[in-house]
């Protein structure tokens, strides 16, 4: 009952005289001190004992224990009077007034993934490996230092998660049964814990996401039709089609003539009599439009104007089109920015096999993240794509390859195995959804504002960044001044090389058209 936020105002009449000085010493009987003995009136408490002496004047003392093992301590905080009114001796709050826990035996649990994490929480080795608990443990200390308390860590392989049962495993189950007095590793703000743990403002920088290398853009997009926008190709299409029909109209105006021909008509007579068809005026288009050369001669000025302008309109575009080209086939895209995006997008998913990562991936319901777990992390019939985070960052390297881990140790690992401009266009996607992670401890804790207190002045002081930025390696900088050439491959030229399988398939189909008509 005398848990926070509840508040007790508790009176005893003495009936005393005060002294000439008009000054008194707490005055109380064995029989306080052992009722409040029996009680747990703890740091979080305010229990505040108001005796009168006479009926001008109330003594206020508060009481507490630092904690079960230890004895009661008295407060002076003030008097009343009549006159006076109140008076009191401190204005500050008790979990300034309290956080001397004198050497009280607290107890907190350690989250480590790989047993020889428990070898390296305080030489800096292995980074990589448990990042999250070997930031924790440094931060535990300065609190439990900072409230003279002592402190024994358990050690455990998972933060915990709800049984079918209702029962919770790991460091949070440790919490809900009171085994432990606070987390001493930084977990995510999820909804099914709240109600179960209180959570404390003092969080690690970091957490997991997809990371990759921005891809080319030829490899997500038609490359070939980005060199201009969409109002150019519209403009040259209906160019196209006004060449057309200018230069089937010249071409059938020269055939019909009846004049007198001259020598180069002549010629012309001779070497195509035939009457143009529409195929024939198709073909001197695309002929000149895509740079070849064509048979047909135009002999009348109309003709040969049409001819010209279409010429000197195909060598501008084609200048501009292959400079724009040359640029865009080694340049990266930034289209990959959502969710929807990456399960769209050529990359290959992998994540990085830790218990956390394989919980809250198969607890997702959205289509979405559903579908990237589904179809990319664990396709059906196929070898599911949890691996270590070494295997991961290699293959961010070297191919079309979006990896999900913990992004500290991701990018420590870049910084030594990545040359300087393979570590420009890396790009971050979060897939969680969750806040960073942060500490967490008992409801209704007795130690709860003192805690809380002290994880603003670690920060206040600089203790924690300055753990962080021992322990986690910051995304890398792209400092390369060099230029790189992209090998471009078969990827980057899909486009092309379809075009031209698909003009093959038909060039087939109309021959074997052209046999069958012939036999008939």
């Amino acid at each position: 009952m005398f848990v926070a936020p509840t508040k007790w105002l508790l009176f005893q009449d003495l009936n005393i005289s005060i002294d000439n000085n008009n000054k008194l010493a707490f005055i109380y009987n064995d029989s306080i001190l052992e009722i409040f003995e029996e009680l747990a009136v703890y740091p979080d408490s305010d229990v505040v004992l108001a005796q009168r002496f006479d009926d001008n004047f109330l003594q206020l003392m508060s009481v507490y224990r630092p904690s079960p093992q230890r004895g009661v301590i008295w407060e002076n905080r003030g008097n009343w009077t009549i006159a006076n009114g109140l008076q009191m001796k401190t204005f500050d709050v008790a979990s300034a007034r309290r956080r001397n826990l004198q050497q009280t035996a607290l107890k907190s649990a350690l989250v480590m993934t790989d047993p020889n994490t428990i070898n390296h929480l305080t030489d800096f080795e292995d980074k990589s490996i448990d990042p999250v608990t070997k930031v924790g443990y440094p931060w535990m200390l300065h609190l439990v230092n900072r409230m003279n308390a002592t402190i024994r860590f358990e050690i455990t392989d998972s933060w915990g998660y709800r049984a079918e049962n209702g029962s919770w495993s790991g460091m949070i189950g440790m919490l809900e049964r009171r085994e432990i007095d606070i987390g001493g590793t930084a977990t995510f703000l999820v909804p099914e814990r709240l109600g179960v743990v209180q959570y404390i403002q003092l969080y690690t920088k970091t957490g997991s996401r997809f990371i990759f290398r921005r891809p080319l853009l030829s490899t997500v997009s038609n490359i070939f039709i980005l060199p201009f926008q969409r109002n150019v190709w519209i403009a040259i299409g209906i160019f196209l089609v006004l060449v057309f029909c200018l230069l089937s109209l010249s071409i059938k105006w020269e055939n019909h003539q009846n004049k007198e021909m001259t020598k180069s008509i002549v010629y012309w007579k001779e070497s195509d009599s035939t009457k143009p068809t529409t195929s024939d005026n198709l073909l001197i288009l695309l002929s000149a439009f895509v740079q070849q050369g064509s048979t047909y001669e135009p002999f009348r000025i109309s003709s040969r104007i049409i001819i010209l302008m279409l010429l000197l309109a195909s060598l501008s575009l084609y200048a501009a089109y292959t400079a724009n080209i040359v640029g865009l086939l080694q340049s990266t895209t930034d289209s990959i920015k959502t969710l929807p995006n990456l399960l769209n997008s050529p990359l290959k998913l992998g994540a990085q096999d830790v218990v956390y990562n394989r919980y809250y991936f198969k607890s997702f319901q959205d289509p979405v993240r559903k579908a990237i777990v589904e179809q990319r992390i664990e396709p059906k019939g196929r070898k599911s794509n949890w691996m270590p985070i070494e295997e991961g960052v290699r293959r961010i390297k070297n191919e079309l390859f979006a990896f999900h881990g913990e992004i500290g140790s991701i990018y420590e690992l870049m910084e030594d195995t990545y040359q300087e401009e393979e570590k420009c266009g890396l790009t971050e996607i979060d897939f969680l959804k969750v806040l960073y992670p942060l500490l967490v401890i008992q409801i209704q804790s007795p130690y709860l504002e003192i805690i809380k207190n002290g994880a603003l002045k670690l920060g206040e002081y600089g203790l924690k960044y300055r753990e962080e930025y021992r322990l986690y390696t910051r995304k890398p900088v792209c400092s390369s001044q060099t230029i790189s050439f992209i090998t471009i491959s078969i990827t980057e030229c899909y486009f092309t090389l379809a075009i031209m399988g698909y003009g093959i398939l038909l060039t087939i189909i109309v021959f074997v058209l052209e046999l069958l008509w012939h036999k008939k």
